[in-house]
């Protein structure tokens, strides 16, 4: 999920912003007393899985005090061995600073592990801290990396602001045609404000320009699919 106001377009760097709210993923109900005991005693055992759905129960209270120390606690067991949505996790928690204080070179770093193993929220995230220089050193070409890789796989904010990226020729070349397809790819994946954008840009195509970019878009979504059926 991403937070922030609809953005209308402008002539001028407007992104999407940082997603720093942690992942809900249950893997199994824990509503019950006997389930979430069950999950303890699978986490005390050394399972990364249910270490995970304990950060996720600390971290939204359900079925316990909402508890963010703990929620690190348990995200931080299953990240070390690898699990890459408690990595995310983790990163979320330092980039807010909850459960632990706000430090965004610690975010980095779990998000980049996360992003390793293809998780499209921390790559997007990742070109997010690059974008905007937060726990690393500012650098648009990195961060149309990152986004590139996330929207690759459907992630709208990813596919928005590679289109902002285009349009202003930041971290790439300027290409309307680029920006019209990753704006229409944004909207086609759920985010409708992109319309605007589309609308505005249009206006410095020519109509076969405006072809060619529907014709990348559609190339686009094939990959995208694809890729999700890998």
């Amino acid at each position: 999920m991403w937070f922030g106001c609809a953005m209308p377009y402008l002539n001028a760097k407007m992104r999407v912003p940082l997603i720093s709210l942690s992942l809900v993923l249950l893997l199994f109900s824990c509503a019950e007393e006997s389930e979430l005991e069950r999950t303890r005693s699978l986490a005390n055992e050394g399972g990364a899985i249910a270490q995970y759905n304990l950060g996720v129960i600390n971290d939204y209270g359900k079925g316990v005090p909402q508890d963010y120390k703990n929620a690190v606690k348990w995200y931080r067991m299953a990240a070390e061995q690898g699990y890459a949505l408690a990595q995310y996790n983790l990163g979320a928690m330092y980039a807010k600073g909850d459960g632990v204080p706000q430090d965004y070179k610690n975010a980095e770093k779990w998000y980049r592990m996360a992003a390793g193993q293809g998780n499209a929220i921390a790559q997007y995230n990742l070109g997010a801290m690059y974008d905007k220089g937060e726990g690393v050193i500012q650098d648009y070409k990195e961060a149309v990396k990152w986004y590139r890789m996330s929207a690759e796989q459907g992630h709208a904010p990813a596919s928005y602001n590679l289109g902002v990226s285009y349009d202003i020729g930041e971290g790439v070349p300027q290409d309307y045609k680029e920006a019209y397809a990753w704006f229409s790819v944004a909207k086609v994946n759920g985010m409708e404000f992109a319309e605007e954008n589309l609308g505005i840009i249009k206006k410095k195509m020519t109509k076969e320009q405006i072809a060619d970019a529907m014709s990348l878009a559609t190339e686009i979504q094939k990959r995208i699919k694809a890729n999700k059926k890998d």
